[in-house]
């Protein structure tokens, strides 16, 4: 009975020491901690933009339609294709015009033979003015006829206006063709511009011949701003700008585009990216407190650009933060060697 509460008593001694032990590195801050390199944050004044979605147009779009009526016989092109100027897209069934221009060419020939014969009569003084004029008049129709027939055989194979690229194809072989409805959509690939709607607090701030930022999902651009529209939709109340977009951009027609307008200077923090850092999926950095340790603060990040990224919140001019804290840093951890100054 006693030998078993001295072992009792020896057992509590032990543990009692192990706390303090425990307690003592915790709150001694035993060894020289994590060295790691840290940033003091700065605030520094910076253009704002406000971001509106955009589109690259082709300046040059044409609708390509017929100028007769009649059914499509073939089809040369599909949605996609590069055509050359004056190259054949399309061709209409011409068995109408062809038989009104059959028609127009035998009443032309009547009204040519007719004609010579009173320009005889008439200079013999058998025919009379009355009869001359009218010949006149019946050559000039069948003449105008004729030419407005031969036009219409040569309206049956459309040609393309220009160098471009067929874009939309609204017709097949078979369909009925009348004049002005649309077939093809043709557009040129090397006249093309960013436009954007923008809303009348932005319309106010720019101005003709700004350079304006503009961004794909992988390149970002700047181009002059051409003009912008005063009226407004009477929907959306939004203004039209037209952006140019620099040579060699390689940029297609119907892209989506981010445009980016100046509205202004504040104070903005950015810092370098490695400074950023997940822990449990959530985007932070590791500010370093009055007593040297780390603490894992949340962050909204806004734009990057040349390695640094701006900070939207959470984050103030003055603090000081981990450049790359990797794994090793952690919350409570402590930052042995601090060095830095924000640039």
């Amino acid at each position: 009975m006693a030998m078993r509460c001295i072992a009792a008593l020896v057992f509590a001694m032990l543990f009692t020491a192990g706390c303090h032990a425990d307690r003592a590195v915790d709150d001694g801050d035993i060894g020289p901690g994590v060295a790691a390199a840290t940033l003091t944050v700065t605030a520094e004044p910076a253009q704002v933009y406000a971001m509106v979605p955009g589109s690259v147009v082709s300046k040059r779009r044409a609708e390509i339609a017929s100028r007769l009526s009649g059914y499509v016989r073939s089809v040369d092109v599909q949605a996609g294709d590069r055509v050359a100027a004056g190259q054949p897209l399309l061709a209409i069934d011409s068995s109408d015009v062809t038989g009104q221009l059959q028609q127009a060419q035998a009443v032309f020939d009547e009204a040519q033979t007719n004609y010579q014969r009173a320009v005889n009569l008439y200079s013999k003084g058998v025919a009379s003015k009355v009869q001359m004029d009218a010949a006149t008049r019946q050559y000039a129709t069948a003449k105008a006829s004729l030419q407005m027939a031969q036009a219409a055989v040569g309206y049956a194979d459309v040609r393309a206006p220009y160098a471009g690229v067929i874009v939309d194809k609204l017709v097949d072989v078979g369909d009925l063709a009348t004049p002005g409805k649309p077939l093809l959509v043709l557009e040129d690939e090397h006249a093309l511009e960013v436009q954007s709607y923008v809303p009348d607090e932005l319309y106010a701030v720019l101005r003709v011949g700004e350079q304006i930022p503009f961004s794909t999902e992988t390149s970002a651009y700047t181009g002059k701003l051409q003009s912008k529209v005063e009226a407004a939709d009477a929907q959306t109340h939004t203004h039209l700008i037209r952006i140019a977009i620099p040579a060699g951009a390689g940029l297609m027609s119907g892209r989506y585009v981010r445009v980016s307008i100046p509205t202004g200077e504040q104070a903005l923090v950015r810092i370098p990216e490695s400074a950023l850092t997940e822990r449990a999926g959530i985007l932070g950095v590791f500010v370093v407190d009055a007593d040297g340790r780390a603490q894992f603060r949340l962050v909204r990040a806004g734009g990057k650009a040349n390695g640094s990224v701006e900070i939207q919140s959470g984050l103030a001019a003055g603090e000081r933060i981990v450049l790359a804290p990797g794994g090793q840093v952690d919350n409570g951890t402590r930052i042995a060697a601090a060095s830095g100054n924000a640039a």
